[in-house]
């Protein structure tokens, strides 16, 4: 079982990583950092890029056509990157640029494309930004193709759904997303346990966020699960029960899911593990026995 983190920025460096494997007693197997489009300019992206292939880890790449926006309202509200006009080979360039950096990187880059493609808040989402499930799909294969024309050795394609669709309508089901194994190598799912966070959440428990995603997934694909995202707010509940429980679960209820990925940050919540010394504890006793699990 391999575990990863997000922690708002890159943390390259071998001692910071060091650090939080030491506070979080775990071998830190993925780093997870996210990548705007935003100008698409592959200037902008190879400094980074070339400080991302020094490090000792695999990555999980999210790669977002978007720019990344100034405020909260109507961030999918950007008809530039409405998904008929990746179609039409707008961004090509820029998509071939990028793939060209990844081939050369030594370890594996785990790419996920346009994650949370069922919910309402990015402008690839399939009911936003006059786009549809059928455009979705169109622009993953778009994408994949000129990806694999440049790079291919070291890129694992990671198509990712969020736990729940939003809107909940038929139309905008997981299923109608789904490309194919052909066309993936692995399948990942974000959920999050807001607690009372928000006055739309409530406290929910690991196995009542992803259970009926994962249901859904296992049905459509073969491949390894990975949690994208996922993290336990403060109020509403014991977060150190929560983390517990969570790592006990994925071993005896969520048999496929072969690596997690914590969202490891202080932002619309404090999503951290060690936002509390119980919380940090729990996870400390619990990765134990999540990391023995095969």
């Amino acid at each position: 079982m391999k575990f990863g983190v997000y922690c708002l920025h890159e943390p390259l460096d071998e001692s910071e990583l060091a650090s939080i494997e030491d506070t979080y007693g775990t071998a830190i197997d993925i780093v997870s950092v996210f990548r705007a489009w935003d100008r698409c300019s592959i200037e902008d992206d190879i400094p980074w890029l070339d400080r991302l292939k020094t490090s000792a880890r695999d990555v999980l790449l999210t790669w977002e056509p978007w720019r990344l926006p100034e405020g909260a309202e109507r961030p999918y509200d950007q008809p530039d990157f409405a998904l008929k006009n990746i179609i039409a080979g707008r961004y090509d360039d820029y998509i071939q640029s990028f793939a060209g950096e990844l081939s050369s990187f030594p370890r594996t880059v785990f790419l996920r494309v346009m994650h949370e493609m069922n919910g309402n808040w990015y402008p690839w989402c399939g009911t936003v930004n006059g786009n549809s499930p059928g455009d979705f799909l169109a622009a993953w294969v778009h994408i994949r193709n000129l990806v694999n024309s440049e790079a291919t050795s070291s890129i694992q394609w990671v198509w990712s759904p969020y736990a729940h669709s939003y809107p909940p309508a038929h139309d905008n089901r997981i299923e109608a997303y789904f490309p194919g194994d052909g066309l993936i190598d692995w399948a990942a799912i974000d959920g999050y346990n807001w607690g009372c966070e928000r006055e739309w959440s409530k406290w929910g428990s690991f196995e009542e966020i992803f259970s009926d995603a994962y249901n859904s997934v296992t049905a459509l694909s073969r491949c390894p699960i990975m949690i994208g995202e996922t993290a336990c707010a403060e109020k509403g509940g014991s977060k150190a029960l929560w983390i517990k429980e969570a790592l006990q679960v994925i071993d005896t209820k969520f048999p496929r899911i072969e690596a997690v990925i914590w969202f490891d940050v202080n932002k619309e919540c404090d999503w951290r593990i060690a936002s509390s010394l119980k919380s940090l504890e729990a996870f400390r006793s619990g990765v134990k026995l999540f990391k023995r699990q095969a």
